[in-house]
């Protein structure tokens, strides 16, 4: 047998068992907490999005794909553009249609958090979602509990879906077939603008503004695939205005030529590839879009994730 331990006094036992109290009790509320929010989220599958940004490169916007790429039928709220990777845009949240399931609000100086609890209140939303950067006041906090709205913070909702939801699909019934058998060369841009690599990288970026494209396939004098340019790569190689002014960046770019910003031999596929062959290598190399070319090599098209997301968005709602 073991002696007692004198040293422990009857105040510090108590105290000790007031710890294992709270600790065990902090437990079965995580417990019950995260059993709520599994449920919530596989329950939930219509979200509109608030603050959402059009840049590319920016935590919202690829968030906002990889959402799509779930299944989650998702609805930009926002106030200065018609759409967005192909989704019409809401200017409020009371003018979109039908029942939300889940209202996510990405933090930033425009945005409201109480004409948005209200609105949300309004249309019977089950959860507002803020992501991590802004909290709720305590008035926006009351107006959604007597509304009995769900309030989540300082939780990331697409972090949330693949703990709870790893491997989110529509129910077989919903499956497509004939989806999956698509072609590139039926949803693909034909005829893309292209570029050669003696090109200056500026009148390049005037072809990508112009046109509103995001990729550039480089050409050699024969018209056959050398090289991609993004607008990410444009990026990369610009230079900084935290070290030089805007005027000087500009002249460093007109001596910029393509070939030294473009990426060479990319990843192509063929005008018969399928949709989803597609998708697999955009995934894959983590690329946006892919040239389409013929036999002899040469560019016939462009395909992009949007081309490829609106095709499956598209069916889902047929």
């Amino acid at each position: 047998m073991h002696e007692a331990d004198h040293s422990v006094t009857p105040a510090e036992r108590r105290q000790e068992s007031i710890q294992r109290y709270w600790a065990a009790d902090l437990g079965r509320r995580t417990y019950l907490f995260r059993r709520q929010r599994k449920a919530i989220l596989e329950n939930c599958r219509r979200i509109a999005v608030v603050g959402v940004s059009a840049d590319p490169e920016s935590a919202s916007f690829v968030t906002m794909e990889r959402l799509l790429g779930m299944g989650l039928e998702i609805i930009p709220v926002c106030r200065d553009r018609e759409s967005l990777l192909g989704l019409r845009c809401y200017t409020r949240l009371s003018e979109v249609p039908g029942q939300i399931d889940i209202v996510q609000i990405y933090p930033g100086k425009d945005i409201d958090l109480l004409p948005l609890a209200q609105d949300a209140v309004e249309k019977g939303v089950n959860t507002f979602w803020i992501e991590t950067g802004m909290v709720a006041s305590p008035q926006v906090e009351q107006i959604l509990a007597d509304g009995k709205v769900q309030l989540v913070e300082f939780e990331t909702l697409e972090t949330e879906y693949l703990k709870h939801t790893p491997a989110p699909a529509l129910p077989a019934q919903k499956k497509d077939k004939k989806a999956a058998k698509v072609k590139v060369y039926e949803r693909m841009a034909h005829n893309p603008v292209t570029v050669t690599p003696e090109e200056a990288l500026p009148d390049a970026m005037r072809k990508m503004e112009k046109g509103h494209f995001r990729h550039l396939p480089v050409i050699d004098k024969d018209e056959k695939l050398m090289g991609m340019l993004s607008d990410r790569d444009i990026r990369l190689i610009r230079p900084s205005l935290a070290f030089v002014d805007k005027e000087d960046a500009m002249i460093q770019l007109s001596s910029t030529a393509v070939q030294q910003a473009a990426v060479f031999d990319p990843v192509k596929v063929a005008p018969d590839t399928t949709l989803k062959e597609a998708a697999d290598l955009m995934l894959r190399w983590q690329v946006g879009g892919l040239p389409v070319v013929d036999r002899q090599d040469r560019v016939v098209g462009m395909i992009t994730y949007t081309d490829i997301l609106r095709e499956f968005v598209g069916r889902e709602g047929r």
